[in-house]
């Protein structure tokens, strides 16, 4: 027998509102570029949309900035569902949105230092479309666990499909990680110490920071 997750009805009609938000930035990413975006959402053929957009777009690009919003919001209410779920903090919308801001703030500020230090490092050319691909596949799985957690809020609300979105999520962000890291390791291999900076400094510093101070 499936265990039932309760939810109270403030908490439901929020968090509503946080769905319907997503759905409306999707449908603009959607729109913005119809082509780009049919290319975009072969989550298992990335290779053909990284071939055709990877070389002209960046981080900054409009389709990318749209699609980090929607990732930042998406990943936010994945958090909260967590710690929720743990019953370590409150369920209110006025913690979601404080995590949220918290979550952009440490993007703004680690995309503005790390891009400084890496021009200041002369290795921006190396490490501008990794990132790039890096953030992509992000999106592309934050589409995903979107439609995965509307089906848990609206349809599955049971520990075991909870618990199932989140393990097929995290496998999926394991093997982005490793296939990146395998196609640019002959790329890295003479700027190893860089590549350690990156993992160490800018990719696990903010969350533990963050984690922190959910603690």
């Amino acid at each position: 027998m499936e265990d039932w997750i309760l939810r109270n009805n403030t908490q439901q009609d929020w968090i509503s509102l946080v769905f319907l938000f997503n759905f409306i930035l999707l449908t603009i990413l959607a729109s913005s570029n119809k082509s780009e975006f049919k290319f975009f959402i072969r989550f298992f053929d990335s290779a053909l949309y990284f071939k055709i957009y990877g070389k002209e777009k960046t981080r900054l690009h409009s389709f990318t900035i749209i699609g980090t919003l929607f990732l930042i919001i998406n990943f936010s209410l994945v958090l909260f569902y967590v710690l929720n779920f743990l019953k370590s903090t409150p369920s209110s919308f006025i913690f979601f949105l404080n995590l949220s801001s918290t979550l952009l703030a440490i993007i703004i500020v680690r995309f503005i230092v790390e891009n400084s230090v890496f021009k200041l490092l002369e290795i921006n050319k190396l490490t501008e479309p990794f990132q790039f691909k890096s953030l992509s596949h992000q999106i592309q799985i934050s589409i995903l666990s979107f439609f995965l957690f509307l089906f848990y809020q609206y349809t599955f609300p049971f520990s075991k499909f909870f618990y199932a979105t989140l393990t097929t999520i995290l496998i999926l962000y394991i093997m982005s990680q490793i296939s990146l890291y395998r196609e640019y390791w002959n790329k890295f291999k003479s700027n190893l110490l860089y590549l350690i900076l990156y993992l160490c400094v800018f990719k696990l510093a903010p969350w533990i920071m963050l984690f922190s101070t959910l603690n």
